[in-house]
């Protein structure tokens, strides 16, 4: 019966595959083909025949061979190196790590679910009223940290604050903290945040900043920021602007905050938490849909010096899912060209990628559709296939448990490599475009400088 399953499984994500799947070369390089066409119509019918039968190949032809190659090899490492070792990692390993923990029910108390004391350390989760983010913003509470909850609905915002607020109050403190006072909570705020607005990242560093002022009682640091806002599916320019600008923004203009934040802890901060290192941590929130891109900027999209590249992108909707895929490429790329900088630097600040899996998400069901949706869930499928949000959730914060364990090395070198943490874990398969520092700095130049310019002024370190 599991082999039934599991065969049935594969056979829907074949055909999810297919559905995300990149586009025919036709659609992908119509432009270099009408150029083609433009160029032979005075050549001599036999040549045009030739071209056509593959016989004579000319310069747009190779291009067009290599790139569909390209295209099938990505969509190769996407679908072996990303998918399917997800749908093995849901449905193998989850379910029997489920079996074991409902055959060790009995020896499970219920003393056991408990929060940590306050740790006076503010964590910022970006697009934190639904799915993932939701679930993030219970879970940091939970230990410990002053959240603010950033995101576009005031009212859901407002909702989540006071749900993790009456969460927190009915839950109790860890046997570890017995001698604390249980009436102290963690801060929890909401701040509207909308990632395709560079003064809204302005904004929201300026609420920060006056919650890390010191205080009479508590001194507070910026500690934490997922930057977790997405979408997928809509048009190609806020697309890129919203998984791409929006975390670069948000991360430049809290920048100083972090560092003065990683310079030291306080002892009375340290007395609460099982290791309180001199550091603040960036978890940007990837994809293996970024197995699927080779590169981030189109050569062909024609430009000139200082100009948009985000708003010379076609204003179509991104249906096939290529530029939420470059996209998220994009952002690894920020993330390498950050750990460098801040390695250069000797700003003890840890950068990380981190990708939650399949996870069955209100942003994955309004893509694929209602006619899906039903059938995954009636069928039961989507329990079988996808996470929860909760377990999603846990895959983006043990990048951050990760980060505060003593035995993590704190080396410049440490700090410049890149650790990918997929489904939980720091080993995840990264593309080596992800790391090309000069694609970086490129994507810096051509890409994130022209939108941030007269918004706010580059740090030093990413002057151009």
């Amino acid at each position: 019966m599991l082999r039934l399953i599991t065969v049935l499984t594969l056979l829907l994500a074949i055909r999810v595959v297919a559905a995300f799947a990149v586009p025919t070369n036709d659609k992908l390089s119509g432009r270099t083909k009408e150029s083609a066409e433009t160029s032979s119509a005075n050549d001599n019918s036999s040549i045009n025949r030739a071209e056509d039968a593959g016989l004579i190949m000319n310069d747009s032809s190779q291009a067009n061979v290599v790139a569909r190659w390209q295209m099938r090899s990505n969509n190769l490492r996407w679908i072996f190196r990303g998918i399917f070792s997800e749908l093995y990692h849901n449905i193998a390993l989850r379910q029997f790590n489920r079996m074991r923990r409902i055959i060790k029910q009995d020896s499970i108390k219920n003393d056991q679910i408990c929060r940590q004391y306050p740790r006076n350390e503010i964590a910022i989760v970006t697009g934190a009223t639904g799915g993932i983010g939701s679930c993030i913003a219970h879970q940091l509470a939970d230990e410990g940290y002053d959240v603010v909850v950033a995101a576009r609905d005031a009212i859901r915002g407002k909702k989540l604050v006071d749900e993790i607020r009456e969460r927190l109050a009915q839950t109790p403190l860890c046997k570890s903290y017995a001698n604390d006072d249980a009436t102290s909570f963690p801060v929890i705020s909401f701040v509207e945040y909308h990632a395709d607005d560079p003064q809204s990242a302005l904004n929201l560093a300026l609420f920060v900043e006056k919650l890390i002022q010191p205080g009479i009682d508590v001194n507070r640091r910026l500690s934490v920021l997922i930057n977790n806002a997405g979408i997928m599916g809509r048009s190609k320019q806020l697309t890129m602007t919203v998984n791409l600008i929006g975390p670069a923004v948000l991360t430049f203009a809290l920048l100083p905050l972090m560092s003065g934040a990683s310079s030291e802890v306080s002892n009375e901060n340290s007395n609460h938490c099982s290791f309180c290192g001199p550091r603040a941590t960036v978890i940007n929130v990837g994809s293996s849909a970024h197995l699927r891109a080779t590169k981030v900027i189109d050569e062909e999209i024609p430009l000139g010096e200082n100009e948009s590249y985000i708003r010379a992108l076609p204003n179509v909707d991104d249906k096939d899912l290529s530029t939420y895929a470059q996209s998220k490429l994009a952002l690894m790329q920020f993330s390498t060209l950050l750990r460098r900088s801040l390695s250069e630097s000797n700003t003890p600040i840890q950068i990380y990628d981190a990708h939650p899996g399949l996870v069955w998400t209100p942003l994955l069901r309004n893509h694929i559709g209602c006619r899906a949706t039903d059938f995954l869930h009636q069928t039961g499928l989507a329990k079988l296939i996808y996470k929860t949000p909760e377990e999603g959730a846990q895959a983006i914060v043990a990048a951050l448990d990760f980060s505060l364990k003593p035995s993590i090395s704190k080396g410049k070198d440490r700090q410049q490599q890149q650790t990918y943490f997929v489904n939980g874990r720091p080993d995840g398969f990264a593309t080596p475009e992800s790391r090309d520092h000069v694609a970086a700095l490129e994507l810096l130049r051509r890409v994130i400088a022209p939108e941030v310019r007269g918004v706010m002024k580059l740090p030093d370190a990413y002057a151009l």
